[in-house]
């Protein structure tokens, strides 16, 4: 089954939200979001959003380098197709999965598969967008919280630094 394909919650952005406290998403300049979160904790800031292609499918996600980057969002994660976003896939539905694979035993580090390394069709990657504290909208394809990206900075003066993530 395809992201695509699962039950969604949905997602307004934040300029348009009701007081509903339902899910909403910062936005750049460009359309992309930025940041994922609830309204009711909108004042506090939003963490990074991580957005994941719909024609993905849940094994690819829980048995992909795709996973680290779920822990940059503890609500979820914002299911795109073709630069439209379809909603959020929560948290909760990837934990869900996971219990299934781990009682099948197809976690990581199974035994490798030929099948491993093809790709089917079109294929898009996984990313989380990130603004550091410097103020940088980064990209990011992978992330390990014990050893953050660095952040080249931003401005003309700018000096690298470890990426430090602020809440949009």
């Amino acid at each position: 089954m395809t992201l695509g394909e699962l039950p969604l919650a949905p997602v307004t952005p934040l300029s348009e939200a009701a007081a509903d406290g339902g899910y909403v998403m910062t936005m750049d300049a460009e359309g992309w979001p930025t940041a994922l979160g609830r309204l009711d904790n909108a004042d506090a800031g939003l963490p990074p959003a991580v957005l994941l292609p719909a024609p993905m499918t849940m094994v690819a996600l829980c048995t992909g380098g795709a996973l680290d980057l779920l822990a940059l969002n503890p609500y979820g994660a914002l299911v795109h197709d073709g630069g439209r976003t379809l909603g959020v896939l929560e948290q909760h539905t990837v934990s869900a999965y996971l219990v299934t694979l781990s009682a099948r035993g197809t976690l990581r580090n199974d035994v490798p598969s030929p099948l491993d390394s093809v790709l089917a069709g079109a294929y898009a990657t996984p990313v989380a967008r990130v603004v550091c504290r410097c103020g940088l909208l980064t990209t990011l394809t992978e992330y390990d919280p014990d050893f953050p990206p660095a952040c080249p900075g931003s401005g003309a003066e700018a000096t690298p630094h470890p990426l430090a993530i602020r809440a949009e």
